[in-house]
Parts: C-alpha cells; structure tokens; sequence
C-alpha cells in the first residue's frame, strides 16, 4: 500500500466519495505535477492540489509577493510581503499538507530552461496568463510529450483548456497554439483584477486535473472551458488538432526567447 495510516485518517473524507478510495487517492500520490506562476491562479492552483494529496508539487515562480495582490494569493501572509512566491507557497503548503513534497522552482521559464523543468513531472499546468510563456510551456510540451492544462482570468472573463492530451481514442488533443485564435475571444485587457475570479477558474482547473488524473473519461482533453463569471455562463468548445501546426511545431522545437517575445529576467539571487 502507498498511502500511510496516517494519509489514509488525513484524506478519510476524498476516500469516502464513492468511486474513489484507496486506490484513486494514491493514483494522486503517485502524481508529480509542475504548477508554474504562484500568483492570482496559481495560488488557488497550488492550495487545492496539495490539500487533494499531490504526491510531487513543483512551484515555478521567480517573484516576490505584492502588497496589491493579496486580495488574489490566499496561500500567503502579509509578513510575506517581498519574499519570493515559490518558497513561501512551499513552505505555507507543507504546513497544511506535509505528505506532498513541494518543491520551489525560483526560475523564469525560458528556452534555455524549461526543457529542464519538465523533468520528471507527468502534468504541467501553466498559470502565468502571460501569453509568451504560454507558448514556451506548449512548445516544450510537444517536445517532450507532456500535458499541458493552462488558462486565464481578464476581470468577469475567463478561460481554461487541456492541451497535448491523450484522447480515449489513443489520438491527442489540440495543442495551444490550435487554439489561439478562440483564446483571443476571451482577451479583456481594461485594467483591475478581482480575487473572487481567480479562485473560481483555479477550483474549476483543480477538479479537471483530479478527475483526469484519476483516469475520469470525458474531462478536460480536447477542451476548451470559457467562464462569464458576470452573467454566470459557461461555454464548452471542442478543440480540433491542427495536425500540420503541431507537427511542425514540434520539429521546430522550442525556438528563441526573441521569437516568443519573451523579456528575460535576471536570475534570481537566493
């Protein structure tokens, strides 16, 4: 048996729902998951998955923790002002779960790095909502054969997508860049960001990876959710994989941080 007594008193009540149990609760244990960004999205994100029972948790983030972005990262304290995100979350999800082993990343993810980020890591969810990492993560996805769960939160709208996943059919969804024109749909760039919708676009990313992480058919795949948190409306909109894009893509590989439009940042200095 993977899980412990003692795992097995702490997650009593997601073992109690009927179709989990012992068994879907070490199919998480077993998991090794790669979040990266820890800020509005991320730390919903990174709070749930810990607490679900994440075996791995690793948290990509070379920033520092905001004043004015409290009212949107949970996971942190105000005595955490100006330390950086990734090992405070470390530290602060330890605290509530210490059965997953989290894993601060303080690395910006670029070309020269993200092909060793993805090590080692069976899922990569990128909440970052910046639009070159995006294409940094999916293209090193494709390389590598990793999925990729990412979306965003532009005040009331949002979205959220799996991409390069496997299908029941043995085929794989669409890639990011597939989907990059309905994406755009979803772009609201006026100023502001509300905490209350960031939350909710990472409990709804947090139960798509735990049910696909559970082996749950007809989840996340090939999907792409965008969310009017306003009008309280949700539209499903099936991807469909533009087989020339992806694989010219992948045969191109991950290409320049010029070619992202990627602003590099200094490395951080622990």
């Amino acid at each position: 048996m993977i899980l412990s007594e003692k795992e097995i008193h702490h997650f009593k009540y997601p073992i109690a729902v009927p179709g989990i149990g012992i068994g879907m609760q070490e199919k998480l244990k077993e998991a090794r998951v790669l979040v990266v960004g820890a800020g509005g999205l991320g730390s919903p994100v990174i709070q749930y998955l810990s607490a679900s029972g994440i075996g791995v948790l690793g948290i990509a983030d070379y920033g520092v923790i905001n004043d004015e972005d409290m009212h949107r990262q949970p996971v942190y304290q105000m005595q955490d002002i100006r330390k950086h995100k990734a090992k405070m979350a470390a530290s602060r999800l330890w605290a509530v779960n210490p059965y997953t082993k989290h894993y601060p990343i303080l690395v910006q993810v670029k070309p020269e790095t993200i092909g060793m980020m993805l090590v080692g890591f069976d899922l990569v969810i990128d909440c970052t909502q910046h639009l070159p990492t995006h294409l940094v993560i999916n293209d090193a996805c494709l390389v590598h054969n990793k999925p990729f769960i990412t979306g965003e939160v532009h005040n009331w709208m949002a979205w959220f997508a799996g991409f390069n996943m496997p299908l029941p059919d043995g085929s794989t969804s669409a890639s990011y860049r597939c989907a990059l024109p309905l994406t755009e749909d979803y772009r609201n760039f006026d100023a502001g960001a509300i905490g209350a919708t960031h939350g909710a676009l990472g409990m709804q990313i947090v139960c798509e990876v735990i049910k696909y992480l559970m082996d749950v058919p007809a989840g996340i795949a090939g999907k792409l959710y965008g969310v009017d948190y306003l009008h309280n409306q949700t539209q499903v909109h099936e991807l469909q994989p533009d087989t020339a894009l992806i694989e010219s893509t992948r045969a191109a590989g991950v290409l320049t941080a010029e070619a992202y439009g990627l602003e590099i940042v200094p490395d951080v200095e622990d």
